[in-house]
C-alpha cells in the first residue's frame, strides 16, 4: 500500500544531501517522478511488512523509525530530519518493510518508485557510492548502540547519545543543540531504557547544569562536561 498522506503538489529536492552529487538536470527529473505528500503529526508514513518499495525524501519534517519487541514495547530506533532519505532497503532488496516510519511533526515529503530510483543509483557512480556510505553510516551507529546497550549504563548511554545528536549552537559560542529532541518515551526506547530512568538521569544532568531546555531545543552548555560525564 502507498504512503495515504495529502498530495502536496510540488517540492524541491535541493536540500537532501544523498543527491548532492546530482547535476541538476537529474534532479529535476527525478522531482518530476516524485509523489508530493503532506503528514500531519502522528500519522504512518510506512508500515512494517507492507511490499511497495517507494524510497521517500524528508523535504521539512520529523519521523521516528520504530518497531515492535515480540511483547508489544515499541522500539525507536531514529529520529530522521529535514534532508533525511528512507525507504531505500525495500527498494534495493525488494523485501517487504522492515519497520514503521511515523511522523513527530507535519512533514512533507517526497516519494519515488523504487524501480526509478534504482534506476538512477546505477546509472549514477557518485551516487551509489553516496548511498553505500550512508547504508556504512547507518550500521556503524547501529553497532555503537549495540556496543553500548552491551559495555554502558543506563547514565552513560543516556549521555553518549546526546553527544551523537548533538550540533554546534550558532547562536552560542562553544555550546551545542539537541533539535528537535525526541520526547522521553522514544529516547528511552533508542538506546535501550525506561522513561523513568531517562526522566531521572535528565533531571541529574539538569541539576549539574550540564544539559537544559531550552525553546530550541536541548542546550549544551559545555560538551566537554557531558563527555566527562559519560566516561564517569
Amino acid at each position: 500500500m502507498a504512503p495515504s498522506g495529502k498530495d502536496g503538489g510540488g517540492g524541491r529536492l535541493g536540500g537532501i544531501p544523498l543527491l548532492s552529487c546530482l547535476a541538476a538536470n537529474d534532479l529535476a527529473a527525478l522531482e518530476r517522478k516524485c509523489r508530493w505528500l503532506d503528514f500531519g503529526p502522528g500519522e504512518k508514513i510506512i508500515e512494517r511488512g507492507e511490499e511497495y518499495t517507494s524510497v521517500h525524501f524528508l523535504i521539512t519534517g520529523t519521523v521516528h523509525v520504530l518497531n515492535y519487541s515480540e511483547s508489544g514495547r515499541a522500539v525507536s530506533y531514529a529520529a530522521l530530519n529535514d534532508g533525511d532519505v528512507f525507504g531505500e532497503l525495500a527498494a534495493i532488496d525488494g523485501l517487504p518493510r522492515s519497520a514503521w516510519v511515523c511522523t513527530i511533526t507535519p512533514c512533507k515529503v517526497g516519494a519515488v518508485s523504487g524501480p526509478d530510483f534504482l534506476n538512477l543509483v546505477t546509472g549514477n557512480r557518485e551516487l551509489s557510492l553516496a548511498l553505500m556510505r550512508r547504508l556504512a553510516a547507518v550500521i556503524r551507529l547501529s553497532d555503537e548502540r549495540l556496543a553500548d546497550v552491551s559495555l554502558l549504563g543506563a547514565e552513560q548511554r543516556v549521555c553518549m547519545e546526546l553527544i551523537r545528536m548533538a550540533e554546534p549552537d550558532p547562536q552560542t559560542p562553544d555550546g551545542y543543540l539537541v533539535f528537535p529532541m525526541p520526547t522521553q518515551a522514544n529516547f528511552a526506547n533508542m538506546i535501550g531504557a525506561s522513561r523513568e530512568t531517562v526522566s531521572r538521569i535528565f533531571g541529574r544532568l539538569r541539576e549539574s547544569d550540564i544539559i537544559s531546555r531550552t525553546d530550541r531545543g536541548l542546550f549544551i552548555p559545555d560538551r566537554g562536561r557531558l563527555e566527562e560525564r559519560a566516561l564517569m
